[in-house]
């Protein structure tokens, strides 16, 4: 049987005793001398990345491990302090603008990158893969709109939202599921190239995020996402 991009780019890892820190060749590089499309690659390394393996910085290139705090947006002072209430009042802010850009500027690859991850959405089994696949639809929106601000900023959201004391749940299937479904409306309006419309379902998304947190800390959970 032949192995995934992924098992094939593992075993080079393996093979060239590459570890936490270390940088990964050029996209090009790595591509040919695993001699797969530089789209499968992306996919092989977008999956490590949503389970937390490897990290990209903006001008840095691609690197194993966790992102380290030296290379953390400097908005990372934000984080003190912020509970799930702010966050996702901040989110609601921004989101949508950042979507309706997205909508404008995404190539299809990024469209597709979209589709992917909001069919894993909709097929996550537990809290934490969807938190995986959750983190990586924000940020790939806002990796569409090709501005390295925007970016840097909702990698910045996202590690807000992994506190332990701020990080959201989805504590129930059926929580997961309507979210799965409101990210794919996101991403067919995208498709069809209709930023006011993506940006609205985007709205739509986020307050209903809002609208779960107060009555969850009333119960003295978590908050729901």
């Amino acid at each position: 049987m032949e192995k995934s991009a992924l098992d094939r780019l593992l075993d080079y890892l393996a093979q060239h005793n590459l570890k936490d820190g270390d940088a990964l060749p050029p996209e090009r590089s790595l591509a040919e001398a695993l001699g797969m499309s530089r789209r499968d690659l992306r996919a092989a390394l977008a999956s490590m990345e949503a389970a937390g393996r490897v990290w990209r910085g903006v001008g840095r290139g691609t690197y194993l491990g966790a992102r380290p705090l030296k290379f953390s947006a400097s908005l990372r002072s934000l984080r003190a302090g912020s509970s799930p209430a702010d966050i996702a009042e901040m989110r609601l802010v921004l989101e949508p603008a950042f979507v309706e850009l997205a909508t404008l500027k995404a190539s299809p690859d990024d469209l597709a990158e979209l589709e992917k991850c909001a069919r894993r959405n909709a097929t996550a089994k537990d809290d934490d893969e969807w938190q995986q696949w959750d983190h990586r639809f924000h940020l790939l929106i806002a990796q569409a709109t090709r501005n390295p601000a925007i970016i840097a900023l909702m990698d910045v959201v996202n590690g807000m939202r992994m506190k332990p004391n701020a990080r959201e749940k989805t504590a129930d299937q059926d929580t997961r599921r309507h979210f799965a479904m409101q990210h794919q409306d996101v991403v067919k309006a995208m498709l069809e190239r209709d930023g006011a419309t993506a940006a609205a379902r985007m709205r739509d998304h986020l307050l209903n995020v809002q609208w779960r947190i107060p009555s969850q800390r009333e119960r003295g959970d978590d908050a729901v996402r």
